[in-house]
């Protein structure tokens, strides 16, 4: 699903008009615009005159500018068309119904259909459209109602206020202290910090959770009930669900979730706990520093839970392609963790809301990994042919996949070690180092430093033609001080004829 799925047609030709100007530098030919949207006038001048009235609404914090033949756009400093882009979503229909569900729990057709101005043909219409997007999420709107299980409907709405203006999303969820209160426990039981991002989730969460609580709406869960929506090894999930029960994570979480629910007098479900720990897993709330993975590393061991597996497989097949190649231990740890937080991810979840207009991220297909990725994925196709059922979902993952794999490969790759040593007044020495350092890094393929005596490099890089440096590298720089710019570019030349060297070895 893609965050502009909810945006009516004008709306959606409107936002793809203000980008394309904004990319051109705010001023097209109407022809240009035309051929870029592939229009003909007549829409053209009705896209115009609604932006007109957009921007008397936004109190003139843009403005669209017409002359004859040329369309121009300006926005003030504090003005975005990223929050132009969010109060359009946040008043389309589509929007609207899924909000009244939220706040309501159910659908008064008469009622919202007034509400918003729509007829009940129309109204009608967006329930389809909109169950076609929802079926991503295995979610459906029936009879006035949002069907699907309890944690897929949370995380939809957790992924559908994170990509709308953070504003509304504290507004609708109606949120109070006491939601930040129990956000600050959390983070104290993980003894670590938590992103922005990842409190912004864990926030929305609480607040679904008080709301749903209120409408009565949440399901009682058995005792067997699993909750990943893919059924890959379904005896680990169950192992790893009753090891979870019984971590210091779980009885610490359930102790906070139990004051929060009690203060709006609510009564805990057993299953409630869970459902939080498993969201925050799938959603990457614990941070890669915690302690409390340590924990959770050993119930994965203890359960032969299916995330090692796969993760194991990932690293077995890496390793058969660059049987030569090593991680250092903090690569190891971010890779591990990045390599856990997906599959979570994947087992635990449907459906992903696309936040670009145009997805700044190369598809996986086109990157220069895609080889390698198609292997990967063909592999455990083959051998699990659970893990990948839908191509929509699958997509995700792959994308993920493909993204470890670019980072295995770049801290495996062979690179060559640069010494600098620059002679100078103490602040000019030093920043001058720093500056080289971090122009040989831009190659991805070279490790810079202050050069360190006794150490052997592959090149060394000096302002000063001495003897006594040259015995530090295999090969020698002297930058001239009078030509910084040939400099540079001899440099560039050098450092990728000795990595052209190192590579043929």
């Amino acid at each position: 699903m893609r965050k502009f799925d909810l945006l009516e047609k004008l709306e959606v030709y409107q936002i793809d008009l203000l980008i394309y100007l904004s990319t051109v530098g705010g001023t097209a030919t109407k022809k240009e615009l035309l051929h870029h949207l592939e229009i003909g006038e007549y829409f053209l001048a009705k896209l115009i005159d609604s932006l007109t009235v957009s921007a008397k609404k936004a109190n003139n914090r843009f403005s669209i500018d017409i002359s004859k033949h040329t369309i121009t756009v300006q926005t003030k400093p504090e003005y975005s068309l990223h929050t132009l882009y969010n109060e359009l979503i946040v008043h389309a229909p589509m929007y609207r119904i899924l909000e009244e569900l939220l706040l309501f729990g159910s659908i008064d057709t008469s009622r919202l259909c007034e509400k918003i101005g729509i007829s009940y043909s129309t109204y009608f219409r967006k329930i389809n459209e909109l169950n076609k997007l929802l079926a991503e999420f295995d979610l459906s709107i029936q009879n006035g109602y949002l069907l699907g299980s309890e944690l897929q409907i949370r995380f939809f709405y957790v992924s559908l206020y994170s990509v709308t203006d953070p504003k509304q999303q504290l507004k609708i969820p109606n949120i109070d202290p006491r939601i930040y209160e129990t956000v600050n426990t959390v983070q104290q039981i993980l003894g670590s910090p938590l992103s922005n991002y990842a409190r912004k989730k864990l926030i929305i969460y609480l607040s679904l959770l008080k709301r749903r609580n209120a409408q009565k709406k949440i399901p009682i869960y058995s005792e067997q009930e699993l909750f990943f929506s893919n059924k890959s090894n379904i005896p680990s999930q169950k192992r790893f669900l009753n090891a979870l029960k019984k971590t210091h994570l779980f009885k610490k979480v359930n102790q906070a979730l139990g004051s929060f629910l009690v203060y709006y007098s609510f009564k805990m479900l057993p299953s409630e706990t869970i459902l939080l720990l498993l969201f925050m897993l799938g959603e990457e709330i614990i941070p890669a520093n915690s302690h409390c993975l340590k924990e959770l590393d050993l119930i994965e061991r203890y359960s032969s839970f299916f995330i090692r597996t796969l993760n194991q497989e990932f690293l077995d097949f890496m390793k058969k392609k660059h049987s030569n190649a090593h991680l250092t231990s903090t690569h190891n740890s971010t890779l591990h963790y990045y390599l856990n937080s997906s599959g979570y991810h994947h087992l635990l979840f449907k459906g992903h809301i696309d936040y670009y207009w145009d997805s700044n991220d190369p598809q996986w297909e086109t990157v220069k990994y895609s080889e390698t990725v198609y292997h990967f994925v063909d592999y455990l196709k083959e051998k699990y042919p659970k893990l990948f059922v839908d191509a929509i979902h699958d997509s995700a993952l792959i994308k993920k996949y493909a993204h470890a794999i670019r980072f295995y490969e770049e801290c495996t790759k062979t690179k060559i070690s640069v010494g600098i040593f620059i002679e100078g007044d103490f602040l000019r020495k030093r920043k001058a180092t720093n500056w080289w350092i971090k122009y040989v890094e831009l190659t991805a393929f070279a490790h810079a430093e202050p050069l360190v005596n006794n150490k052997l490099y592959d090149l060394v890089i000096s302002n000063v033609d001495c003897s006594y440096l040259k015995k530090y590298g295999k090969s020698f720089f002297f930058m001239t001080n009078y030509h910084e710019k040939n400099d540079i570019a001899d440099l560039g030349r050098l450092l990728f004829d000795i990595y052209s060297s190192h590579a043929k070895l």
